[in-house]
């Protein structure tokens, strides 16, 4: 089934209203939530969690990122159809084929989820990437990726997994995903527990599943995103 919804940037995370709310499209979480406990996908009901996941509340991920919260949806429904994701355009298609002048390319998979890994070059540097469209920043796990490049003003950030993030300076860095010359703003990720469920920190965490870097959304309006979850493919186009 084909649906069409409006995408928007807020915050800088990705939004679309469903009739429970506004929902956060979050495709680095494994899972969905709702305050309800249901959530319409695709023209259909379904059951998720309820108030919470990974250990925050929505009341709590509202206030982080300065805007209400109704529902989350993760990978476990993102990834039961194809996406294409048009920021410029306001929308969000589900449900449909991989529309003409695309390549399609593949990509892996975080360890035992359905979360997106892409290969990419940051900096001139080949990694292996996260795409998060539920962060507002990027992180690197290897200085050698902000080689070169002025470091700028830090940030502070939330991540249910990881806690309270507080970055001491960030990098805009260049990367190339699928041919594609894109900018995100990088931290680097923390070597220090930050209070959230993970009784490892950030930069641990993602080197022992042999992942480099982080990439959130902010880049997504430059581009139109195909992902295709049903045979591990994804592609780029202006």
């Amino acid at each position: 089934m084909v649906c069409t919804y409006r995408l928007y940037l807020l915050n800088r995370h990705l939004f679309i209203d469903l009739p429970e709310g506004r929902a956060l499209i979050d495709t680095g979480a494994p899972f969905s939530s709702s305050v309800t406990g249901r959530m319409t996908w695709q023209n259909q009901n379904h059951g998720v969690n309820k108030g919470g996941y990974m250990g925050f509340t929505f009341d709590k991920l509202s206030a982080e990122i300065g805007a209400q919260v109704d529902a989350l949806i993760g990978m476990d429904h993102l990834a039961q159809t194809t996406l294409l994701f048009d920021v410029a355009h306001r929308t969000l298609v589900s449900g449909d084929e991989m529309p003409a002048g695309f390549k399609a390319r593949s990509y892996e998979h975080v360890a035992m989820s359905d979360i997106p890994l892409f290969p990419v070059t940051i900096n001139g540097q080949p990694a292996r990437v996260l795409w998060d469209t539920g962060a507002q920043y990027g992180y690197v796990t290897d200085q050698k990726f902000v080689a070169g490049i002025k470091a700028q003003a830090g940030f502070k950030d939330f991540s249910p997994m990881f806690g309270d993030l507080d970055i001491p300076q960030s990098y805009t860095l260049p990367f190339t995903l699928a041919g594609h010359d894109l900018m995100e703003h990088f931290g680097e990720a923390p070597n220090a527990l930050g209070g959230g469920i993970s009784p490892v920190p950030m930069g641990p965490f993602l080197r022992a599943l042999d992942i480099d870097a982080i990439i959130g959304p902010s880049w997504m309006p430059r581009v139109k995103v195909w992902l295709n979850p049903l045979d591990q493919t994804f592609a780029l186009a202006v």
